[in-house]
């Protein structure tokens, strides 16, 4: 029985095997993306999202712009009125994970995509083991069925993306003056993976040193805002 599977006689055998093989070459290859790092907890994030810069809002927002721009994001919206920035970038390499913000007990659609795929898998091998055995014996009654293997044409990876993985980035920041002559910055970033047309995750951004990046660089500035020399 289990030699029936591995190495069908027949052409039906045959043929059901290596369209199995097929199928499961290009199916698994949709259920090896790493897993998403999982959203922490509000406390967590508004921790990483949120810092204090000395200066008015004015300073402050032209410091959190040339970070931006220096991470070549390029800014959508600015309103200074009211401290809101929103910027976009779009890049063939990754920059940042994005964070599985789904519930922990619902499956993704890679996992739900690979159950299936087992459950056909399985399905496709007894058919195999039955219908296989049974043309067997029909082709070994006719004087022998197995002396035509059978030639299956390269069709290279038509049903696997073919084109680059694009990363879209989207960064919101609000900006809030504060009584002490601070001002509160507070990021958010989102983003989503393309492939062929079609989006392969979406979530919210997390990293520690995404915001670290962010912040070091508004740091930066304020300090050669601070100590550039005065034109007489």
């Amino acid at each position: 029985m289990l030699r029936s599977l591995i190495r069908p006689k027949t052409r039906h055998g045959r043929f059901l095997y290596i369209s199995l093989i097929s199928y499961l070459v290009v199916g698994i290859s949709g259920c090896t993306n790493p897993p998403r790092r999982e959203k922490p907890p509000t406390s967590v994030a508004r921790a990483m999202e949120t810092r204090a810069f000395p200066g008015d809002l004015k300073t402050v927002l032209k410091a959190s712009i040339n970070s931006l721009q220096d991470m070549d994001y390029t800014i959508v919206v600015l309103n200074s009125d009211i401290g809101l920035i929103t910027a976009n970038r779009t890049t063939e390499h990754r920059k940042a994970a994005l964070t599985n913000e789904k519930p922990k007990d619902e499956l993704s659609d890679g996992q739900k995509a690979c159950i299936a795929i087992g459950a056909i898998a399985l399905i496709a091998l007894l058919i195999s083991a039955i219908f296989g055995d049974d043309d067997g014996k029909r082709g070994n009654r006719r004087g022998g069925g197995d002396s035509h293997p059978i030639i299956l044409g390269d069709r290279g990876g038509d049903n696997g993306p073919d084109g680059p993985r694009i990363y879209r980035y989207k960064v919101t920041i609000n900006l809030t003056e504060l009584s002490d002559g601070k001002t509160n910055v507070r990021v958010s970033a989102s983003g989503e993976v393309e492939q062929d047309g079609k989006i392969l995750s979406t979530g919210g951004v997390h990293e520690p040193e995404f915001f670290s990046k962010f912040y070091a660089g508004m740091n930066q500035g304020l300090f050669l805002d601070e100590n550039a020399p005065l034109n007489n």
